[in-house]
């Protein structure tokens, strides 16, 4: 199954004008409006019921504009561009705000800021040696959808589990230690571990990518 789109539009076509106000774009940038309070909300005294329900509604926003995108055939170049970075922005929000708070180990907050330097690094790399776009992999939704859930469930506070699994007694393991837990860290260590999965292949898209593009660019002349 292929993984990537070429960017094949004819020499002799006029560039499409996009136009960007559009539904899901005004969504989008709703979403992103709501992040900086939502952040506000959870590190500060705000309502959890009132953290939740802006965090959750923004994570709602990420499927409802791309559904309306492709329903109404609105998808455009700067939404397709704009919408990751409001997901990594919304996903950094979550997991800085639950750190802060206390609410997440620092190792879940490095992990998930190595993994998205790495993926938006490479992908900066790629950019600038060929046109050809690696096509977003399922994984990665899944990915950011259970993160989304994890997060979302930890701001609202409830769901606690009295007994851990009693496996470890280090702190930066909720869950496996013994002591009470919120039930929601599940979705977070499902987010991660595909998380992992995704920058996996995304990895291996890229390296796939650039061997068929110096393949078809062939030898470099002496």
């Amino acid at each position: 199954m292929a993984f990537y789109a070429l960017h094949n539009e004819s020499t002799h076509q006029q560039p499409r004008q996009e136009r960007i106000l559009n539904i899901p774009n005004i969504i989008t940038f709703a979403r992103l409006l709501l992040i900086p309070i939502a952040f506000i909300l959870i590190v500060g005294e705000g309502s959890n019921i009132v953290a939740f329900f802006l965090f959750a509604l923004a994570g709602l926003t990420d499927f409802i504009d791309g559904y309306i995108a492709r329903k109404t055939n609105t998808v455009t170049e700067f939404g397709k561009a704009i919408d990751p970075l409001v997901d990594r922005l919304l996903l950094a929000c979550g997991v800085i705000a639950l750190f802060a708070v206390g609410k997440l180990p620092l190792w879940i907050l490095a992990f998930l800021i190595i993994r998205d330097a790495f993926l938006l690094s490479s992908v900066a790399i790629i950019n600038r040696i060929t046109t050809v776009e690696v096509k977003i992999r399922m994984v990665g939704k899944i990915a950011t959808t259970a993160l989304l859930i994890g997060f979302a469930g930890l701001i609202l506070g409830i769901g606690t589990v009295p007994q851990g699994l009693g496996w470890t007694t280090a702190q930066a393991l909720p869950a496996f230690t013994a002591e009470p837990y919120l039930f929601w860290i599940w979705f977070v260590y499902l987010g991660l571990i595909f998380s992992l999965i995704t920058a996996i292949a995304y990895t291996w898209d890229g390296i796939q990518l650039l061997k068929k593009t110096k393949a078809e660019q062939g030898p470099v002349a002496p």
